[in-house]
């Protein structure tokens, strides 16, 4: 049952906005008038929220000044498609991976200025890792994170750094931008990551980039594991091969092969 008592946690003017972009289910363009008889707002407030939508390129005008969604919308949808696609192909082949190692693995991306790791999968007979998809990680201390930075430009880097630091979370984390860029140096000439219990004390991982037709980073794909099953670093590249495998497996099915 819907409550009909306020909502502390609602916006009006928000609300006025998803409003306006939802009349575009089932209409390809609209006019002023139109989106004025259908919401009822007054003149004043529906220019407002025309106005800062179309300010953003959430709306655009054509030549007779009727709206239609803007370019904005374009790309966050198709932003939400590349990633489902990705995580729809990636998904088997992972559960495969992590299944047959037993050991976590994860899927993650760069997006705009935050890694999100996109899909996990925990093998049946292992302790459970604590990432969770659609959580975040940082960039200069984790497998993911130091794989899509080092495909990344120089300005994506410095910008990332600059808004979230370099926060010492262990002993072995990575503090200063020299040493990063040194860091993801290496990553890309050797084509893997690991991270040497760099976010978390007991938590190593390998990491390998997903890249597309044009070499560009797409995602990134890392097996996880405590300490006692990753003891030194021979042991985090013995696993750089089958998650390669699964890696290549992954392109392929995505047409980037």
């Amino acid at each position: 049952m819907i409550s009909n008592k306020p909502n502390k946690y609602h916006v009006s003017t928000i609300q006025r906005a998803v409003d306006v972009l939802n009349l575009f289910r089932e209409s390809e363009k609209l006019s002023f008038t139109q989106m004025l008889d259908s919401l009822e707002y007054s003149k004043s407030t529906l220019f407002r929220v025309l106005h800062t939508l179309e300010e953003n390129r959430y709306l655009s005008r054509d030549k007779h000044g009727w709206y239609e969604l803007g370019t904005s919308i374009f790309v966050l949808g198709n932003r939400v498609s590349q990633a489902n696609q990705l995580k729809k192909v990636a998904g088997p082949h992972m559960k495969k991976l992590s299944w047959e190692n037993n050991l976590a693995v994860h899927l993650g991306i760069l997006d705009r200025l935050e890694v999100i790791i996109l899909d996990k999968c925990d093998p049946p007979n292992n302790i459970k890792m604590v990432s969770r998809a659609g959580a975040t990680v940082p960039a200069h201390c984790t497998g993911q994170g130091k794989t899509l930075l080092a495909y990344s430009s120089l300005n994506v880097i410095k910008t990332i750094v600059s808004k979230y630091g370099l926060t010492r979370y262990t002993e072995n984390t990575i503090v200063t931008l020299p040493a990063l860029l040194k860091e993801l140096e290496k990553i890309k000439e050797r084509g893997y990551a690991l991270d040497k219990s760099e976010h978390e004390r007991h938590i190593r991982c390998v990491c390998l980039p997903i890249l597309n037709q044009n070499n560009q980073i797409e995602a990134a794909i890392s097996m996880t594991g405590l300490v006692a099953e990753f003891p030194d670093e021979e042991a985090m590249v013995q696993k750089v091969g089958v998650i390669q495998e699964t890696r290549d497996r992954i392109r392929r099915d995505l047409g980037f092969i």
